[in-house]
């Protein structure tokens, strides 16, 4: 429409004042209430509803999105009991949350030190979204502080839970600086498989999403997926009306919504397992080719050894929040490992015991995962027909080594 509009304007030089007078008076504003009067858009996701497992949200800022305070500068913002969704208020003058002590100290994004002259301009610096991890936008608000500070995770993850109905205990909530909220929230934290590279050793063997229980194969970085759709509009949002700002977002966002496709999503799941799959029986082979030179008991030994080791690290991490350090895991003289080559007649290289570690975890995620997927699509099958079963190719109880068996005594 804007660009129709454009290319009237460019077109017909004698009636560029019709043009300024259709912005004017807001006739795209109207035209896109019109829309939302004929069109349903979703106001909730149709695969969060997974029993027992409790959804995964995602939480993270636009800053690219944002507003000049001298556009309009008498009128005030929306009313917050007018907000359209998925907007919701955050309080930011009343509530000041501190970043938890212990926590990676490496993180500027909230620092309100950071004001340049340009900031002072603006009355809008971002823009911060709670996703879940199929897409769908639960809760947004504009970032109205100088930095990215922890009320807007804190008080808009509250929005959301709220808004799925579920309780705040049974969410995992993905964030970039999940460690900074500590006691904050009671859901369960995480922190995204790529921005855990950021974090210090012992907070990503902690906080990692690839060690938190229950995530499965996801990688927590679904916010940054939606940026992408979303970072072309922060142009023509920069110099808008305030209210007209709100109401332009909000119908952004519906449409969005509207281009997700739950079947397509679900397919998507069921390749990505086909690889970990894949990935899993060449590890397997590898060690298995490796068995002759060490013995197939010797590996099997490994193989419980393995899984205590995994066990004994999550008892450490939920008893005093610590956790072994990058050197003690590459360390072949370790106590880690030691307790690998406790019962077992010769040391195994380091690799093979990475390995073998690395081949266990990767099953519990893919069993993880499997059941995640089964169970969105028991919720999704309610609206839709589709139906595309994934078997438990892995389990706690059981293994893909060759000749393993778990009620074997050591």
């Amino acid at each position: 429409m804007k660009r129709c509009l454009e290319t009237f304007r460019l077109s017909t030089p004698m009636e560029r004042d019709l043009y300024y007078d259709l912005k004017r008076y807001n006739t795209i504003g109207y035209f896109r209430q019109f829309m939302s009067s004929i069109v349903k858009f979703p106001t909730s996701c149709a695969m969060c509803t997974t029993g027992d497992l409790g959804p995964i949200l995602h939480g993270d800022a636009l800053m690219g999105w944002k507003h000049r305070a001298s556009v309009a500068p008498g009128l005030a913002s929306v009313p917050i009991g007018d907000l359209p969704f998925p907007f919701a208020h955050v309080d930011v003058a009343s509530e000041n949350i501190a970043p938890a002590s212990g926590a990676c100290p490496n993180w500027t994004a909230g620092e309100t030190s950071r004001i340049t002259t340009s900031s002072r301009k603006l009355d809008v610096t971002g823009f911060f979204i709670v996703a879940c991890r199929h897409g769908f936008i639960w809760a947004c608000s504009d970032v109205r502080t100088p930095g990215e500070q922890l009320v807007y995770p804190v008080k808009l993850l509250k929005a959301a839970v709220q808004r799925i109905g579920v309780p705040e205990e049974a969410v995992t909530f993905v964030y970039d600086v999940a460690c900074k909220l500590g006691n904050k929230v009671t859901s369960k934290l995480a922190v995204p498989v790529f921005h855990a590279y950021g974090h210090e050793s012992k907070c990503r063997l902690n906080n990692s999403i690839r060690v938190v229980s229950g995530t499965g194969i996801t990688d927590g970085e679904i916010c940054e997926r939606i940026f992408s759709f979303l970072r072309p509009f922060g142009r023509i949002l920069k110099e808008m009306r305030i209210d007209r700002r709100t109401r332009l977002v909000s119908h952004i966002i519906n449409m969005y919504h509207l281009r997700l496709n739950p079947d397509a999503w679900i397919k998507s799941r069921q390749k990505l397992l086909e690889k970990k799959d894949q990935l899993v029986i060449q590890h397997v082979n590898e060690i298995n080719r490796l068995q002759p030179r060490h013995g197939i008991h010797q590996y099997r030994l490994l193989l419980r050894k393995a899984k205590k080791l995994a066990l004994e690290m999550n008892q450490l991490r939920s008893l005093n929040g610590n956790q072994y350090s990058i050197a003690t895991l590459r360390d072949t003289t370790s106590e880690a490992y030691s307790r690998l080559d406790r019962h077992v007649s010769r040391r195994f290289p380091i690799p093979v015991q990475l390995l073998v570690i690395e081949v266990y975890i990767l099953s519990i995620r893919s069993t993880e995962e499997r059941r995640r997927v089964n169970a969105e699509q028991s919720s999704l099958m309610t609206k839709t027909e589709s139906v595309c079963d994934f078997p438990e190719y892995f389990s706690e109880s059981s293994s893909s080594f060759s000749g393993v068996s778990d009620s074997e005594d050591e």
